[in-house]
């Protein structure tokens, strides 16, 4: 993943636009995108900021308050499928993809039943 733009050329680039300055002539100017100069100066306008928002998101799983709760269930079933466990967790309230339910089985050094025995 590539880095933001630096404060320093986005406040260039947005004090260009506030001049009058079309997102074309300012893009070329500055050698980015018409379209990212026209981004940063209707996202001033609208927060008077253009500071370049946080990249990534928010990594932390779901399901690490429900790791216990998956435990018990495979423990009690181990028959279980993951997407048994799945459609359980969403009952409780929890939704979260096959994928997350695979990663917290496998962090928890749990095994699983593999396949489904209703699509033998």
């Amino acid at each position: 993943m590539g880095k933001p733009y630096s404060d320093d050329l986005r406040d260039r680039v947005v004090a260009a636009m506030a001049a009058g300055r079309s997102c074309r002539d300012v893009g070329a100017a500055f050698a980015i995108a018409p379209s990212t100069a026209g981004n940063w100066y209707r996202r001033y306008q609208r927060t008077t900021s253009h500071a370049a928002r946080p990249m990534g998101g928010d990594r932390r799983s779901k399901l690490t308050e429900q790791a216990g709760w998956i435990a018990d269930r495979l423990a009690q079933a181990s028959e279980l499928t993951l997407g048994e466990v799945r459609d359980d967790l969403a009952r409780r309230g929890v939704a979260v993809s096959y994928a997350s339910v695979w990663r917290m089985v496998r962090r928890l050094g749990l095994r699983h039943k593999k396949k489904d025995h209703l699509r033998d």
